[in-house]
């Protein structure tokens, strides 16, 4: 079995902490407003979670940059369609109203990327970093 990697799982954890809270902090500046002097905050509370996720995450192990970028790029595309179908069924009547507040959208990405990123944590600490692959070696095999 492999050793646990308490170092990238801890920290991980305070990335993912700190950017919920800053995506909690820029959600509460709206104020429940939503027209253009919104959209960046807004913008913000769905995209920082996966975007300091992966920079702590390459930080920390610079072999699995791609392993990051995917995981992260599917974390940020994906969880709005989940949380979009989670407002439709806790409350039906915002989830149609075009310009509506959808605070209940907004919350659930946060808490989905927060719980995915703490689980992605878990498993990249309970494995060994991903190494590089070297194309100088990988090539000396097939010339031979």
């Amino acid at each position: 079995m492999n050793r646990f990697d308490m170092r990238f799982f801890a920290i991980i954890l305070v990335v993912t902490l700190v950017s919920a809270a800053s995506a909690f902090y820029t959600f509460a500046l709206t104020d429940g407003v939503r027209n253009d002097t919104t959209v960046r905050p807004l913008v913000w509370t769905i995209f920082a979670v996966p975007f300091l996720l992966f920079l702590g995450w390459w930080f920390l192990r610079r072999s699995e940059v791609w392993l990051a970028a995917f995981c992260c790029l599917g974390l940020y595309f994906f969880t709005p369609f989940v949380a979009a179908r989670i407002e439709t069924i806790i409350d039906p009547a915002q989830a149609v109203i075009i310009g509506g507040r959808h605070d209940i959208y907004y919350i659930t990405v946060v808490i989905l990327h927060s719980a995915v990123a703490a689980g992605l944590a878990f498993w990249r600490a309970r494995s060994a970093p991903v190494a590089p692959v070297a194309l100088a070696e990988a090539g000396s095999r097939s010339q031979s």
